[in-house]
């Protein structure tokens, strides 16, 4: 059976921002990504990453100083963006404030040509699926920021488009709104079978929606993968560092012995682990776990030594800080709180570090 179509398959773009009679900016390094169709993709990445500029490629309110941008086969370079089958949400939700919920839904159908019986229809259909009956007739004043949101997506929806593009729609919104919307959003592509692309610097959002995401720094493309290999097997120290908490050991390979090698430790101690990528070199490597995979009992066994600095208390789990005796590294271990399970820590107690080996990720820099 040949491989489906990607929705967008982006082949060796490079960005480069003209500044006058100075160096350009690149903003984008040459990225290729290919997107599947029906998916929930995030681009993933801190402020000035590349991620909105590759957004803004594809929408077509940007053209690429260097290669080629397909959806679903076809090339969209040169097309303007109202010719191309993809809408965008944008961080502010650019509602007609004088328009009623149903007209600011109507109006890129009416824009289109579209029959009133047949835009009405479709209306309906985009009320029902955010789950805004019955509100057809307020202004985007006399709603909450998550309603008006509802509105942005319907009115980005109603048109059909073979691809949505959503430039972090959710940051305005509050915490507990914001996890609500996480949860809407992939019920709406789930139900719709859209092609969702989503932008964003928040860590959980990309973990919580996507079936895969990039992480970005700088122009580049670090990693592609499902939210549980990007989370649990990084390949890079700066994807580990960005995604959630983890804790990080500089250690020279020792002894090898078939899946698994003893990584040796300033100071004397050693950690077992997976053997190093391929290529690896013979100098140091760096270690990266999770504090969630990682135990700390009294100061007697096997493990790592170290004293407790520090204890932090969440509700659902504690968090506990050791400086490890050997290198005087900050190790973080959070553990659950249930009821009779926690051990008796005290801050400056000396304690035991333990990390399966399994949970040890060896990263490439």
């Amino acid at each position: 059976m040949a491989p489906a179509t990607p929705a967008i398959d982006v082949v060796s773009i490079t960005k480069v921002y003209e500044s006058g009679q100075e160096a350009g900016v690149t903003a984008l390094k040459g990225v290729s990504l290919q997107i599947r169709d029906n998916e929930f993709f995030t681009l993933l990445g801190p402020s000035g990453c590349g991620k909105t500029t590759l957004l803004r490629l594809i929408a077509g309110f940007e053209e690429p100083t260097e290669g080629h941008i397909l959806l679903y086969g076809d090339p969209i370079e040169g097309l303007p963006p109202h010719r191309r089958p993809v809408n965008t949400v944008f961080q502010s939700y650019a509602l007609f404030p004088h328009m009623t919920v149903a007209q600011n839904i109507a109006f890129g159908l009416q824009m289109k040509g579209v029959a009133r019986d047949e835009a009405s229809r479709r209306v309906g259909e985009m009320l029902d699926l955010v789950r805004l009956k019955g509100m057809e007739n307020r202004k985007p004043g006399q709603l909450s920021g998550g309603q008006q949101q509802r509105v942005a997506l319907a009115r980005a929806l109603a048109s059909g488009p073979r691809v949505l593009l959503l430039d972090e729609p959710l940051s305005a919104l509050d915490l507990k709104l914001r996890k609500e919307m996480q949860i809407e959003l992939k019920r709406l592509q789930t139900e719709t079978g859209i092609t969702f692309i989503f932008v964003t610097h928040d860590q959980e959002e990309a973990l919580t929606m996507s079936d895969r995401l990039a992480v970005m720094s700088q122009g580049e493309i670090l990693q592609v993968g499902d939210p549980r290999s990007i989370y649990e097997r990084p390949v890079r120290r700066f994807v580990a560092d960005f995604i959630g908490e983890t804790n990080f050991l500089t250690a020279s390979v020792g002894s090898r012995d078939g899946s698994a090698a003893r990584y040796d430790l300033p100071g004397g101690e050693t950690l077992i682990g997976p053997p190093p990528p391929d290529g690896a070199g013979s100098g140091p490597v760096t270690l990266a776990f999770r504090p969630e995979h990682v135990s700390v009992s009294a100061a007697t066994g096997a493990g790592l030594s170290g004293r407790i600095q520090n204890i932090v208390y969440f509700g659902t789990d504690t968090s506990y800080h050791v400086q490890l005796d050997s290198t005087g590294t900050r190790i973080t271990a959070r553990l659950q709180n249930r009821i009779g399970t926690l051990p008796a820590l005290e801050i400056g107690m000396p304690v035991r570090v333990q990390v399966a080996p399994e949970a040890v990720q060896v990263l490439e820099d």
